[in-house]
């Protein structure tokens, strides 16, 4: 599919690319998106807009949060799909590790798929961190993140201890 893409664009003329783009950028959502992250400085916008889609999984504004880690882990893949930014990714996996942490506190003790996910989640986070060299930007927010989860049960702060020293080459 991808080769008969490719020779699609090439029978358009510049003109007629330019319409094509502007045809897409109306029509889709992501597509806006990628070029409001593309050419913009400030990609806070786009990234508080997922923050809110990840936090109203655990905490919406009525009632109680369906907490469901598959439906966190989609926002974020599906932001990955428009990102620019290595760094907008990966405070994406920290927050949702945050809001999994404070979902824990605040309503008991989790089933171990759910800190299966919370450490995954992590981990994914801790590799970004280090293939991008944004260790500097994140490691007080990783440690604060580990002491939230001291009092968690299943070896959580064991796992997200271990993530974080292997990232940073230090104990938090």
């Amino acid at each position: 599919m991808k080769r008969e893409f490719n020779k699609f664009l090439k029978t358009l003329s510049e003109k007629e690319l330019i319409k094509e783009l502007q045809a897409l950028y109306s029509k889709f959502e992501p597509v806006r998106q990628y070029y409001q992250l593309e050419l913009s400085q400030d990609t806070t916008v786009v990234v508080r807009e997922y923050r809110q889609k990840i936090k109203k999984e655990y905490f919406p504004n009525r009632g109680y949060g369906a907490a469901r880690s598959g439906v966190s882990r989609k926002i974020i893949l599906d932001f990955k799909k428009i990102s620019v930014h290595a760094k907008d990714v990966v405070e994406l996996w920290l927050y949702r590790t945050e809001m999994m942490l404070e979902f824990s506190i605040a309503y008991g003790d989790m089933e171990e798929a759910f800190y299966n996910s919370l450490t995954s989640g992590f981990e994914q986070a801790c590799k970004l961190i280090q293939s991008e060299c944004l260790h500097q930007e994140f490691k007080t927010y990783c440690q604060e993140l580990i002491a939230k989860s001291y009092n968690l049960g299943w070896g959580v702060s064991f796992d997200l201890d271990y993530y974080f020293e292997n990232c940073f080459g230090e104990r938090p």
